[in-house]
């Protein structure tokens, strides 16, 4: 990616956390940016792109967190090193990720939805294989169904995250990671 569209991706999420997924136009990132709106369709086709490169770079930043997560580690520190940097991600963005979901969700933008569903998908599967390994392991319980359970995890975060955001950021979502792994964890450990 050249450094020029880093840089609108950069004007972009400033506009998306300071204004929400309404006030993200092509016009006030090409203002933000110094140039004609115009000049922006040379970087992005239209919003839809942009809003597609944001949410790959949403998933690339949080893999960057978490690459020495080992599925070695025990349910607890798995899980931990999973969720806390995740958790740190979405209050550092603003849970923009959760407002994109609802977005994609009432505009039926087929594109944008499909970029959102393989970033949750890509978080299912890494957990529900988890999952799957301790189990064989013996680490969780056998009756827990891991893709049920990673849906469960996720459920979890997103709940945390909304409530993040209708609190305006009052309520933290760093200081919640023990609070949903101890949960979670209480659910599905043997």
């Amino acid at each position: 990616m050249s450094k020029r569209r880093e840089e609108v991706l950069d004007r972009a999420m400033e506009l998306m956390i300071s204004e929400g997924i309404t006030g993200l136009t092509m016009k006030k990132v090409a203002d933000r940016m110094g140039f004609s709106e115009p000049a922006l369709y040379r970087h992005f086709l239209g919003k839809q792109d942009m809003v597609v490169a944001l949410i790959s770079r949403i998933r690339n930043r949080y893999e960057e967190m978490i690459p020495g997560v080992d599925s070695g580690l025990s349910p607890r520190e798995y899980f931990r090193e999973l969720l806390c940097p995740l958790l740190e991600y979405l209050e550092q963005v603003k849970g923009i990720p959760i407002l994109f979901l609802s977005e994609s969700t009432f505009n039926r933008d087929d594109v944008v939805r499909q970029a959102l569903f393989a970033l949750y998908t890509g978080m299912v599967k890494r957990i529900s294989n988890y999952l799957e390994d301790a189990g064989k392991k013996g680490l969780v319980r056998e009756d827990v169904d891991p893709e049920a359970g990673a849906v469960m995890l996720v459920g979890m975060i997103q709940s945390q995250t909304i409530r993040f955001l209708l609190s305006a950021g009052e309520l933290k979502l760093t200081g919640k990671c023990d609070d949903i792994l101890n949960i979670f964890l209480g659910g599905i450990l043997v």
